[in-house]
């Protein structure tokens, strides 16, 4: 059993195979079996008629391997842009104020040089930026960093805990924060669910 409540933020480890994606998954949408569990999201019971897009809504999600699902003409704009439909690219007409929020967001993470680059084309490190300026643009309930800074030299993933600790001490956003190592935790982070593994003999 696992209660998260509003503004708290939580550290979910455990070993490779323990479970973290799955759960992960399922806290997002994406597995089927969220309708065979007592699974509640936002006060809300899976399988009593929400669609996918009231659960993605409310929630900002980056991890290492979205960068991978755009299609090549999505550059690092779009890819922000993105995230106020929670579709893996944009696909339509957006307005002169979500625009100007894009940019914004561009701004704070210092991606304005990069608005017309293919996120294919960009460093790792920024596209983890846009990732997260993607997932922040929607202002979510709930984010969820899965190993986000993973890849990342040792500069960058300082930066990115500093960010990260900035966000939450400037909104009262809720966190989950997957991560195997300790120094790339924040400090806002002060709940751990830990997952592990029996051994089990056949």
């Amino acid at each position: 059993n696992w209660e998260v409540r509003s503004g708290e933020r939580w550290l979910l480890r455990g070993k490779n195979g323990s479970g973290k994606s799955t759960l992960v998954s399922l806290l997002i949408g994406e597995n089927p079996q969220a309708y065979a569990q007592n699974l509640w999201l936002f006060g809300r019971k899976r399988g009593t008629g929400e669609s996918i897009w009231d659960v993605k809504r409310p929630t900002g999600f980056v991890a290492p391997e979205l960068s991978r699902f755009f299609p090549s003409n999505q550059t690092c704009k779009k890819v922000i842009l993105s995230g106020l439909f929670d579709t893996m690219g944009l696909f339509k007409k957006v307005s002169a104020e979500q625009e100007a929020i894009t940019e914004s967001w561009m701004k704070f993470f210092q991606l304005e040089s990069f608005a017309t680059i293919p996120i294919s084309r960009l460093s790792l490190e920024n596209q983890r930026w846009t990732l997260l300026a993607r997932a922040l643009i929607k202002q979510p309930k709930l984010l969820i960093l899965d190993e986000a800074s993973q890849g990342m030299d040792e500069y960058q993933r300082r930066l990115f805990k500093e960010t990260i600790q900035k966000i939450c001490g400037l909104t009262d956003i809720t966190l989950i924060y997957v991560s195997h190592y300790v120094e790339d935790v924040p400090q806002a982070v002060d709940r751990v669910l830990d997952l592990n593994l029996r051994e089990v003999n056949f």
